[in-house]
């Protein structure tokens, strides 16, 4: 499931997503008030980052940390940096020109994100993702999303809430003019973050965040021919849409589900 921009500041960037931003996970409550390692914006999203430095003009500072973390998120998105590749924190200090301390700190943070495997006295790798893994997370991710996909179906009368999933699978229509790539897969992530927004799916929206899906769609756009496979993904999400606007719930269920299992059996496939 997505935002494209490659240097958005001041949340957490665990890939591109279609308008510019990673996603973050977001909590369906405000974290305790003793929880003085985590940053929250004014969405709640949590920040490993530590507390916000506020600038004079209101904005916040961007510390060494999440430097260091957005250009290796970046590194991969311009294949600079691939799974599996060794990332030696020495090296990386030296050419951003800031000490080990902060590049180690980010390297942990990539870790707890499941994104890096750190290896004693070996430095941190780009973790890898099996096809039985992306198998797994599809899975897990199916019934998560549906819950979403449900909830946005019976709210769909609410506001512009059936405008705004119109222009969102006009652009899923219009990325099939794009060059394949993982970014595809960002914009139906986005679909269905806009789904748990009307939906009103906290919980959802940030579990999904947590499952790391924009780090996910870069080995499913290496797994999966996309050139062969866009169309069909493009008429799964026309059901689904068609589904969610007519405000059928059982029909936009029975689609989520029969599109998992689609994605599944393509991957079994490969």
């Amino acid at each position: 499931m997505t935002k494209a921009s490659t240097d958005a500041p001041g949340r957490v960037r665990i890939g591109e997503t279609a308008k510019g931003r990673a996603r973050v996970p977001r909590p369906p409550a405000q974290q305790e008030e003793d929880a003085s390692d985590f940053q929250t914006d004014i969405a709640g999203a949590p920040s490993p980052f530590g507390a916000p430095k506020l600038m004079a003009d209101g904005s916040t500072k961007t510390t060494l940390v999440q430097r260091v973390h957005e250009m290796l998120m970046q590194s991969l998105d311009e294949g600079i940096l691939r799974p599996g590749q060794r990332i030696k924190a020495a090296e990386l200090a030296k050419r951003l020109g800031v000490s080990r301390a902060p590049v180690r700190e980010a390297l942990h943070i990539l870790a707890g994100q499941g994104l890096v495997e750190l290896l004693p006295d070996k430095g941190a790798i780009m973790r890898e993702l099996s096809l039985a893994d992306l198998i797994q997370i599809y899975e897990v991710t199916g019934p998560i999303a549906k819950v979403g996909v449900v909830a946005a179906a019976r709210r769909i009368g609410e506001g512009d809430n059936r405008q705004r999933v119109e222009e969102a699978i006009a652009r899923i229509r219009a990325a099939r003019d794009a060059p394949p790539s993982y970014k595809f897969y960002l914009v139906l992530n986005d679909f269905h973050y806009l789904l748990n927004e009307i939906g009103q799916k906290p919980y959802v929206d940030y579990l999904l965040g947590l499952l790391n899906l924009e780090y996910w769609n870069r080995f499913l756009a290496g797994t999966i021919d996309m050139r062969l496979h866009i169309p069909g993904y493009i008429a799964n999400y026309n059901r689904l849409a068609d589904a969610v606007l007519a405000g059928d719930v059982r029909a936009a269920s029975a689609v989520m589900d029969s599109h998992v299992e689609w994605s599944i059996a393509l991957l079994e496939q490969s």
